[in-house]
């Protein structure tokens, strides 16, 4: 029997809590049913249920994804329901009594790689397990996290090792993002091209991508001078060549990729 540590939560902590991974141990029963209600009407806020929708960037629906009532008194104290064809979920939020906040997760499959993204919830508010709450979440490619993070991946820029001289081109390199494939949430591709810049890991990169399947080619775009092609590869893999397919890889809670550029 687990003992119940009460603790005290600010309000950062609790928007980071709303980002944690669902797979949090400590779980109460999950109630897996879908809430009431047919098509795109919302079910109302029932007592003691948290209850909801997750869906994609498009507003289709999720199915699978791992949603969590979160106790904001006790810690590890979780209750899980997993979402349906439909993208709803239910789960119960009776014991302990208390207040909740509402998370999630979902994996994806993309290529035999296996990635896990983070849900926001439509509101970070907590609520009350007597009250109940309707909490519906979406799965976002891109955008700003609540703790000023981002959704999407970088891609991670290299100069080759072998001309030491290309550091000084790495303000001035564009990629070139062109889709081959929908996106890893099944939406439509679409393409990116800009400026390599500071990423928060501090390497040189682009911010802020969605995972899809992309070619992607890079040149030396000074302002006011003529681009300049540059060969590309994974970063430290393979031959340098005119483009790269993407392939992202998860690191930590979310995804990157790295490539290397050369003039050679």
């Amino acid at each position: 029997m687990r003992t119940l540590t009460p603790r005290t939560l600010t309000v950062p902590l609790l928007l980071s809590l709303t980002l944690a991974l669902g797979s949090c141990g400590g779980a109460s029963p999950a109630q897996g049913n879908p809430p009431p209600g047919s098509g795109g009407t919302p079910a109302p806020a029932t007592a003691y249920t948290m209850s909801g929708t997750v869906r994609n960037s498009t507003g289709q629906p999720v199915a699978g994804a791992q949603v969590f009532a979160g106790h904001t008194a006790y810690f590890n104290t979780n209750a899980l329901a997993t979402t349906g064809p439909d993208g709803r979920y239910r789960v119960s939020v009776r014991e302990p009594a208390g207040s909740w906040y509402a998370g999630g997760t979902v994996e994806a499959t993309m290529d035999g790689q296996t990635y896990v993204f983070t849900l926001r919830p439509d509101s970070s508010e907590p609520f009350t397990g007597a009250q109940g709450a309707v909490r519906n979440l979406t799965w976002p490619l891109t955008g700003t996290r609540p703790d000023g993070g981002r959704y999407g991946a970088p891609i991670t820029v290299y100069a080759d090792f072998f001309d030491p001289g290309l550091l000084d081109w790495l303000p001035d390199i564009e990629l070139i993002l062109t889709p081959t494939g929908p996106r890893i949430d099944g939406s439509p591709g679409v393409g990116v091209r800009g400026k390599v810049k500071q990423t928060p890991d501090g390497q040189e990169g682009l911010v802020d991508i969605a995972l899809g399947r992309y070619t992607v080619s890079a040149r030396y775009a000074p302002a006011g001078g003529a681009p300049q092609t540059l060969r590309i590869r994974p970063r430290n893999a393979g031959e340098f060549g005119a483009s790269v397919a993407s392939r992202f890889v998860q690191r930590g809670s979310g995804q990157i990729m790295e490539v290397e550029v050369s003039r050679q």
